[in-house]
């Protein structure tokens, strides 16, 4: 390889290093309105509880009290799989799908779980993921 090629490759192989890892989001539900994913990196698990995130992506895009618009969201959900409940401790819209674009709202709130309803997203994550 001659210096210039290699000065170009290894610019090119250094610009990759930098880029932001992506979640490799698994599909737990679609529907004709929104694809609803889950990261299979959890962020944590203690006993019966699961700590992690999930993306709705909206067909249409969908507006906040702002008055911003937002095509997907992140949350950091918690599941209990021994009680069935389900809480969530942050919300994160963006303007893209699969949370890329512009980040038009964060929402933080206490974690608070409520029992897991029958025929809900909810139910479908929970079972996918308390076998």
């Amino acid at each position: 390889m001659n210096p210039p090629t290699f000065r170009i490759a290894a610019a090119m192989a250094a610009a990759f290093l930098c880029l932001p890892v992506s979640a490799k989001w698994i599909s737990y539900q679609r529907q004709a309105d929104v694809d609803e994913l889950f990261d299979p990196a959890f962020v944590g698990r203690e006993q019966s509880r699961i700590r992690l995130w999930t993306l709705t992506n909206y067909r249409m895009p969908m507006t906040s009290l702002e008055a911003k618009q937002y095509s997907s969201e992140k949350v950091l959900t918690t599941i209990d799989c021994a009680s069935r409940k389900s809480g969530a401790e942050q919300v994160i819209r963006y303007s893209g799908r699969n949370a890329e674009g512009e980040m038009v709202g964060v929402m933080d709130t206490p974690l608070r779980l409520t029992p897991v309803r029958p025929g809900s997203s909810d139910e479908v994550l929970l079972d996918s993921l308390c076998r």
